[in-house]
């Protein structure tokens, strides 16, 4: 019972570090599978299995080797390229938490007239206090988190299902950019850019019993199995309103407006704690790649964090939807490529057994 417990907890920090206003608000499911019909379904389950395969890949490369530390980590399974794929990897995570701060900023003003720099700079302080918890904060501020989110967005998706008012419309399975061409690799092109931060915060997860007795295969089903039931919650949601919601930047949020004020107040509340602890753990993990691959003294942490702050403030009014449309694919080939490494690693460990 304690092995499965520490499995479903260790799952939850995963989905919780996955989950971001992309996924709370169904814009990245929109995108990436709702659009492609009912290839989308496949497509959510060959994401749900790689973001599985992926953190028992982590786990277990940990588990073997003894490592519980991302720079450990990232010299095992990358080699001489852990340096210029750290580099890349931490310019996408530093993009991410100011991508959330403006999200968090923007969703703040336009929903209860906050000044948005007023909004990010309060979201950047908060996240400063969580960064000097140190890695055990940010554990602790998903595993808290990630089962409100995970109910909360799974009923949202079930009550718009139920309650829609038009009827399912046949969805044609539609072209894209070249990284969202068909319904598969669409599905390993967002698992590809979500599964960065995590990779920061898995390998501390192995420690102590779970290093030496946990099967590191249960806390990936149970993530994967997650992930997926979440995703098909909303995936069913938006697809049998899909008329309502084609082309909206926040599709759930359209779907329970008109009904009571409840509901909106508390997506409202999942979007912002999706938000925060996806900018948390990224900018959190900006600071640990480069305070481990640079030596740097605790007296110095410190002023690095707060210089991470900083910059997302002023990265943060570029703005959510251009961070979205413009950045985030650029660095989906940088994720494949570290998923790649990483499950390459763990099967070449595997054969040295």
């Amino acid at each position: 019972m304690k092995n499965t417990t520490t499995a479903l907890t260790m799952a939850l920090i995963y989905v919780g570090i996955v989950l971001g206003a992309g996924f709370a608000s169904g814009a990245e499911i929109m995108a990436y599978f709702v659009e492609f019909g009912r290839a989308g379904a496949l497509g959510l389950v060959l994401a749900s299995a790689l973001f599985g395969l992926t953190g028992w890949a982590i786990w277990d490369i940990c588990q073997r080797m003894g490592v519980s530390d991302y720079k450990s980590f990232t010299d095992i399974t990358m080699g001489r390229l852990a340096p210029v794929m750290e580099a890349v990897l931490g310019l996408f995570m530093f993009i991410i938490f100011a991508a959330m701060l403006a999200a968090m900023g923007t969703a703040l003003n336009e929903s209860f007239g906050i000044n948005y720099l007023f909004a990010v700079c309060v979201v950047a302080l908060a996240s400063f206090v969580t960064f000097l918890f140190g890695t055990s904060g940010v554990i602790k501020l998903n595993a808290y988190i990630s089962p409100i989110l995970i109910v909360g967005c799974m009923i949202i998706g079930v009550w718009t299902f139920v309650m829609r008012t038009e009827p399912a419309v046949a969805i044609a399975e539609r072209g894209a950019e070249m990284l969202r061409a068909n319904w598969y690799m669409s599905a390993i092109t967002y698992v590809g850019y979500n599964i960065v931060g995590a990779v920061v915060i898995l390998p501390s997860l192995v420690t102590g019993e779970s290093k030496k007795v946990l099967s590191m295969l249960k806390p990936a089903i149970f993530s994967g199995l997650i992930l997926f039931l979440l995703g098909l919650s909303l995936y069913l949601s938006l697809s049998a309103n899909f008329a309502l919601v084609e082309g909206v930047q926040i599709p759930m949020l359209t779907l329970i407006r008109g009904h009571n004020p409840i509901w909106s107040y508390s997506f409202m509340l999942l979007f912002l704690g999706a938000c925060f602890t996806t900018a948390a753990t990224n900018g959190y993990a900006v600071s640990v790649t480069i305070s481990e691959r640079f030596e740097i003294n605790n007296a110095k942490k410190t002023a690095l964090k707060l210089f991470i702050c900083i910059c997302g403030i002023i990265a943060a009014l570029m703005g959510f939807a251009n961070f979205v449309r413009v950045i985030y694919p650029l660095f989906a080939v940088a994720g494949i490529v570290e998923i790649t490494l990483i499950i390459k690693s763990s099967v070449a460990l595997g054969r040295k057994i």
